[in-house]
């Protein structure tokens, strides 16, 4: 047998009308009991009413009988039982148990002879042939304390018209509880169809659909909760982009780097083969040579800068005052020989004033040497490349310009990427990898720093690099 599962809603639905139910039942019931109570004194109340007012003037007549001709008195009592009788009050009159006269209808059963305290009154309501009856029972005291006095007032009218009052608060009671629970549905339904939708929104980013969006309009706990998934989601398809970014730029890396380290091992691996077999003459062994010196050292650059890429994204800087002048000085050091030997013009400006900021110096110095020596490759001979270095109120930044050959603005967009060279066949000519840049915005990110490119073909580029600083 398959099992039942309530939804949420319908839990609610089910405990609310339930719920509602047992008021409903329990406020009519209480109605309906308090009303028939009250209606019930009210008649017994006029019931003994008129039996006081016959056993006053039976008692007054017997008493009167008594005084002057007390073997009449059941005659006086044959005399009411037969008149009230006649007026709808049927009467008994018993001594010691004994039955004198009697009017009342026949009970059903044996009727019950309850025991009737002196100068009280007692009475029942009984099933007769007649329907019910009210019987009331009293003792005759000042005459005959023995003598009992019984009358029966009619009490079916009184639940005929109970029964149809109760049949009466059982339909309004069903109409009541069948508006409330169709409405209460309609509103449930209502009222959760957005957390239906919140729902469905949940399990349509679980089978991989990203773009769902929950309705996040209303101001309620469930506009609430749609904003939360909403963000959520968004969060979840930014974090998968990067991850899909990441992935994608590393399957990248691996593609351009089995590219890049199959040119130099081919050449190396060829030339090792022709050196094997063949006799080769001093000037050709000289050229193999060369070519395996120089394409091993292609291979030893591009692994060394790999390791420092890999250092960068994992290792924590090591932070310490560096003066910007003096760094210049190191990077002149560095840049001037190969400038000269190109024959361009490398010139550094050293700042006004003196200027220190917090950063890794070794690695502040690699970021600006690559700078400077792409700008000498952009060159040609004749051409001009300067470093410079300044303070502005908040900031420190060096500027390296050159005027050669510049970039395209399809070229700019790409910079930074391992392993992209505008022109692959200089770059290769020259023992570029393509990762000189790379390293360059990794170590300007890791000092927070910003790098920045400005350039057009034939018109030269101007680098920036941006530190902040707490003066």
């Amino acid at each position: 047998m398959k099992k039942i599962t309530l939804k949420y809603w319908q839990k609610t639905y089910l405990a609310t009308l339930a719920l509602f139910l047992c008021c409903l039942a329990g406020s009519i019931g209480a109605v309906f009991s308090l009303g028939q109570r009250q209606n019930f004194s009210s008649t017994v109340n006029e019931a003994l009413a008129q039996q006081q007012y016959l056993m006053q003037s039976l008692v007054q007549d017997a008493q009167a009988v008594a005084a002057s001709r007390p073997a009449a008195l059941p005659n006086l009592y044959e005399y009411y039982s037969t008149q009230y009788a006649g007026g709808g009050i049927p009467l008994e009159v018993t001594e010691q148990d004994t039955v004198l006269y009697s009017t009342l209808p026949t009970v059903e059963g044996e009727r019950p002879r309850p025991e009737v305290p002196q100068g009280q009154r007692v009475y029942l309501v009984l099933p007769t042939e007649e329907g019910r009856q009210l019987f009331v029972s009293s003792r005759l005291a000042t005459v005959s304390p023995d003598t009992i006095v019984t009358c029966a007032f009619p009490m079916e009218g009184f639940y005929q018209e109970w029964a149809r009052i109760r049949l009466l608060f059982l339909i309004i009671g069903g109409v009541v509880s069948g508006v409330f629970a169709i409405a209460l549905y309609l509103v449930l339904a209502r009222m959760y169809r957005p957390l239906a939708q919140v729902t469905g929104t949940a399990r349509a980013i679980a089978a991989g659909d990203l773009a769902a969006r929950a309705p996040d309009k209303r101001q309620d706990e469930v506009g609430e909760l749609g904003r939360a998934m909403n963000q959520m989601a968004g969060q979840v398809q930014h974090k998968i982009d990067e991850l899909e970014t990441a992935a994608s730029q590393k399957q990248q890396l691996i593609d351009n780097l089995a590219h890049e380290m199959r040119t130099p091992l081919t050449a190396i691996g060829g030339w090792a083969e022709t050196m094997q077999r063949a006799q080769m003459d001093p000037e050709e062994l000289m050229e193999a040579t060369d070519t395996i010196l120089f394409e091993s050292r292609r291979v030893l650059a591009l692994s060394q800068q790999l390791l420092k890429l890999s250092v960068l994204r994992s290792e924590p800087l090591e932070l310490a005052p560096v003066d910007a002048a003096q760094l210049l000085r190191q990077v002149e050091r560095t840049i001037g020989p190969k400038a000269r030997a190109r024959q361009v013009d490398f010139a550094v400006l050293p700042p006004d004033g003196p200027v220190e900021l917090s950063a890794d110096e070794v690695l502040l110095e690699s970021l600006l040497v690559n700078l400077c020596d792409n700008g000498v490759k952009a060159c040609a001979a004749g051409g001009r490349v300067r470093l410079l270095a300044h303070r502005v109120p908040g900031r420190v930044l060096f500027v390296v310009t050159d005027d050669g050959r510049g970039m395209d603005r399809e070229t700019l967009t790409h910079l930074g990427e391992p392993f992209y060279r505008a022109d692959k066949a200089r770059s290769r000519a020259e023992g570029g990898a393509g990762l000189g840049l790379s390293l360059c915005f990794a170590i300007a990110r890791r000092h927070g720093a910003q790098l920045e490119f400005e350039s057009q073909p034939g018109r030269g580029t101007r680098a920036t690099v941006t530190f902040t600083t707490s003066q």
